[in-house]
């Protein structure tokens, strides 16, 4: 060997860096981080492997369980939906070494995508609750960026060159993979908020069932006397309000603010009364029944221009899958109202323009039974969907929140209205990992234009 060949023996000796390759956890460590480093090889991972995943599970399932606070009970059927997320991430790891050249080991890229998930676990269990529309976008915008860095630094640190294919490949699988899940609604949750039960209240003295139902024409005729239709040369609008169960109060309060608020809303005072189930009082206000409901409904259009006013009828109560509205008050022989009944009797009635408000599960089965372009049909779910908040422990259902009391007061249109309610209610579901319940609505375009001019608050 010369002398020329020892000095670059030497050099090159100088140059080669001492110590071991640097470790998996170094390697993650940096990728947080975003900055590069030395190439890293695959040595006793799996450790951190495991490690990995078992932390960001128990930390899914405590924030899982806070959100169902104050009484989290656990919810088996969930816990399948956690292989939807393994089988993401294994899809993610075996994408970004398909799209990397040179390849890095399978198990690298593993590591790699195991040690991403806390960005979107975090923006969707927790950002997500606590931030505004615009303030949530930016966020998810920026960890979009933070997620195409880190796997552009983490595979160049893999490989030792660039790897900006990849990296885009798996930002575009993550947004792929998010919307796809929201479309899916897979939400693997092990924690539910435990069900109220309805409390049942039967006054200890029970009623004469026969006798209180052949009351029911008699008070319903008082209530008609009080409803005026005035001397207006315009189109007037008239209230019925229908609270099906009487068990729990919540239906009964919840047309009650119905009524004021649409009262006020379309200047329906002293024109309108409500059928009412309410266990706690069963003397006062005309009950609420199928029958009632006919015989209502025909004294009211005998006091209407059936050809001008509009009817609003807002009801609020259970509901079937068989489209089908629960009524029961104690021990009544009361029969439920179905989407027929309800059909046949606003035709027998008269009434021609109705907006019809059904506060119950499976409401959006009532639609194609009631729609006509003089008619507006607003559901507080999906013909397929649950709505939710009618336990006995509430003042309103979710639908009656985000509808009656915060939407439709400052809301230019009902279609406004409903949009605003439709949007916080998907927010608030989504926050409480249940499965949304999907309002509904349909407008007919005579009626909608009707209301436009009696609206005080139509632009």
């Amino acid at each position: 060997m010369d002398e020329n060949e020892t000095q670059n023996s030497s050099i090159e000796a100088l140059q080669v860096p001492a110590g071991p390759p640097p470790s998996s956890v170094g390697f993650l460590l940096r990728a947080w981080a975003l900055k590069g480093g030395a190439p890293v090889q695959w040595r006793h991972s799996v450790p951190l492997l495991a490690g990995l995943s078992a932390l960001w599970l128990l930390l899914w399932v405590a924030i899982d369980w806070w959100d169902a606070l104050p009484d989290p009970q656990i919810l088996i059927a969930g816990v399948p939906l956690l292989a939807w997320y393994a089988l993401a991430i294994l899809a993610l790891a075996a994408l970004l070494r398909w799209r990397s050249t040179p390849k890095p080991t399978f198990g690298m890229t593993l590591l790699l995508s195991i040690g991403l998930v806390p960005v979107p676990l975090c923006l969707e269990a927790v950002a997500a609750d606590y931030l505004p529309p615009l303030g949530l976008l930016l966020l998810t915008v920026a960890a979009g960026i933070y997620a195409l860095l880190y796997f552009s630094r983490g595979l160049a640190t893999l490989t030792g060159e660039p790897q900006r294919a990849a990296a885009w490949a798996g930002l575009a699988f993550l947004v792929g993979f998010v919307w796809l899940t929201d479309a899916l609604d897979v939400i693997p949750d092990v924690w539910a908020p435990a069900e109220v039960e309805a409390a049942e209240d039967n006054h200890d003295a029970q009623a004469d069932a026969e006798t209180l139902l052949f009351e029911q024409p008699e008070r319903i005729d008082r209530a008609l006397a009080a409803v005026h239709g005035g001397a207006s040369s315009g189109p007037q609008a008239f209230f019925l309000g229908f609270a099906g169960v009487g068990e729990q109060q919540v239906f009964a309060q919840e047309i009650g603010l119905a009524s004021r608020v649409l009262s006020e809303r379309y200047g329906m005072e002293g024109r309108g009364f409500s059928l009412i189930n309410d266990a706690r009082d069963l003397e006062h206000a005309p009950l609420a029944s199928v029958s009632g409901l006919r015989y209502a409904l025909r004294g009211l259009a005998g006091r209407m221009n059936t050809d001008r006013d509009v009817l609003f009828l807002s009801i609020s109560s259970h509901g079937g899958q068989d489209a089908a509205l629960a009524v029961s008050n104690a021990q009544l022989p009361l029969d439920d109202l179905t989407d027929e009944d309800l059909a046949r009797a606003l035709s027998d009635s008269g009434i021609k323009w109705r907006v019809i408000i059904i506060s119950a599960c499976y409401a959006g089965a009532f639609i194609d039974a009631l729609k006509d372009p003089r008619t507006i049909i607003i559901a507080a779910a999906a013909a397929d969907r649950t709505s939710f908040g009618c336990s006995n422990d509430r003042d309103l259902t979710y639908f009656g929140e985000a509808f009656y009391r915060d939407a439709l007061p400052e809301a230019h249109s009902l279609r406004e209205a409903f949009d605003k309610a439709r949007s916080a209610i998907t927010a608030r579901e989504r926050r409480e990992h249940v499965d949304p319940s999907r309002p509904q609505a349909y407008f007919g375009t005579e009626l909608e234009a009707k209301l436009a001019s009696m609206d005080a608050r139509a632009p």
